[in-house]
């Protein structure tokens, strides 16, 4: 292995805990997004993209989409890795990409991020061909994902509230991408987490979230529902109550499980 994959091609080992595990007994979706986070967290310490080394330059990273899909989601006890690497820049953005494998080198799970870089000061978005020597720290390998734009348009029905908290905010003071995650999950009714098994997310971050926002979250009225399909796909939407702010439109792929 040279010394360019071993800093371009970057793993975590992770054992599934009682921490992690849904009520099912699995790692769930904000189990998964939370080992992606860690993964991705560690390997930019080690490429010099740490909080503090983003601080010094005056710059932070923005995620702006995702897209997450599995094959297995790995039970309470199991051992897996997670892999994570970057994709040479597309124009202003710059894509991190993951693997999840478990304990039989079987590969059971795909993610592509899309990330910007903004200035501390002024919010602008910084090119990023000026950020670094891309080539030293990209990976080749591509997952094949593509996290494409959600459509905001259509009719939308209520399903939850919720006041964004102290606990839903990261070091950064910003409301964790995860935790809008959690809010879907949290709103959708507990028989469907029973009865449907989730084979991809995606996820459109539009505005920013603040402590002491109201969120609503809605579901999409022509997302098809379990008693009428055996699978589809369910679109959400978080809107800001305050100013009714669209922040984030996210897409649920599921099954219903055998």
């Amino acid at each position: 292995m040279t010394d360019k994959t071993q800093h371009s091609l970057w793993t975590e080992k992770y054992h599934i805990t009682s921490l992690l595990v849904n009520p099912l007994g699995r790692l769930g979706l904000y189990g998964a997004l939370n080992l992606l986070q860690e993964t991705a967290w560690m390997h930019a310490e080690n490429l010099g993209f740490g909080m503090n080394d983003m601080e010094k330059e005056g710059m932070f990273w923005v995620l702006t989409r995702q897209c997450l899909t599995m094959k297995k989601w790995p039970h309470f006890g199991e051992n897996i890795r997670v892999q994570t690497w970057l994709r040479p820049p597309e124009g202003a953005f710059v894509s991190r990409e993951f693997a999840f494998i478990n304990e039989q080198d079987e590969e059971i799970g795909l993610c592509t991020t899309s990330w910007l870089a903004l200035d501390r000061q002024t919010k602008k978005i910084l090119p990023s061909q000026n950020l670094r020597d891309w080539n030293a720290l990209t990976h080749s390998r591509a997952t094949g994902l593509t996290a494409e734009k959600i459509p905001v348009a259509g009719e939308y029905q209520k399903l939850a509230k919720y006041r964004v908290r102290n606990s839903d905010l990261d070091i950064n003071q910003h409301v964790n991408n995860t935790k809008y995650a959690q809010w879907i999950l949290d709103a959708i009714p507990y028989d469907l987490h029973r009865t449907l098994l989730l084979k991809s997310y995606s996820v459109n971050f539009l505005a920013e979230t603040h402590l002491g926002d109201e969120v609503q979250i809605d579901v999409s009225c022509s997302s098809p529902t379990a008693e009428t399909a055996s699978q589809g796909s369910t679109a959400y939407r978080g809107v800001r109550i305050g100013d009714g702010k669209i922040l984030f439109t996210a897409l649920l792929d599921w099954e219903k499980r055998a």
